[in-house]
C-alpha cells in the first residue's frame, strides 16, 4: 500500500522516556542511515574491500517559527545548551519508526516571502540513558 506524507506521525518528549506528543507543527519529516565504512582489505584480493562498522543515523525535520509553541522553546534551550530531547516516528499510526534520545541542532530560516522556518537535525545520544531502537 502506498502511504502518503501526512500519514507519519512524529512525537516529541522529556529525554529518558518514550516520546508521546505528537508535534502537529512539523512538516516536512526524513531520516537517513549512513554506513559507517571499515577497510577489510587483505592481500587476498587487489580490489580493496569493505564492511559496516556503524551505522550513522540522523532525524531531519521543518517546523513553522511559532515562540510560543513548548516545542519550539524546548528545541531552542536543547539546541542552546546540549540538551537532549526524546523523538518517536511512525509512517502511520502503528507503523515503523524510530524511538529515541536525541541532540538538537537549529537552522533557523527567514525568507523574504514564505514563512519563518526552523530545520530541525537530530542526531541519537544515550546521554539519558537510552538507546534509539527501530521496530
Amino acid at each position: 500500500m502506498k502511504r502518503m506524507g501526512f500519514e507519519g506521525k512524529l512525537y516529541w518528549g522529556v529525554a529518558g522516556s518514550t516520546a508521546a506528543t505528537e508535534l502537529t507543527i512539523a512538516r516536512d519529516v526524513g531520516y537517513r542511515f549512513e554506513p559507517t565504512e571499515a577497510d577489510v582489505s587483505d592481500r587476498a584480493s587487489i580490489i580493496e574491500l569493505v564492511d559496516v562498522a556503524m551505522v550513522k543515523f540522523a532525524l531531519d525535520f521543518e517546523i513553522n517559527n511559532q515562540d510560543t509553541n513548548a516545542f519550539v522553546l524546548a528545541m531552542r534551550t536543547a539546541a542552546a545548551t546540549g540538551g537532549a530531547i526524546a523523538f518517536r516516528t511512525r509512517d502511520k499510526s502503528a507503523g515503523w519508526g524510530v524511538d529515541g534520545d536525541f541532540i538538537i541542532g537549529d537552522d533557523e530560516g527567514q525568507p523574504l516571502k514564505d514563512a519563518q522556518r526552523l530545520r530541525v537535525v537530530c542526531k541519537p545520544t544515550d546521554k539519558a540513558g537510552r538507546l534509539p531502537s527501530w521496530s
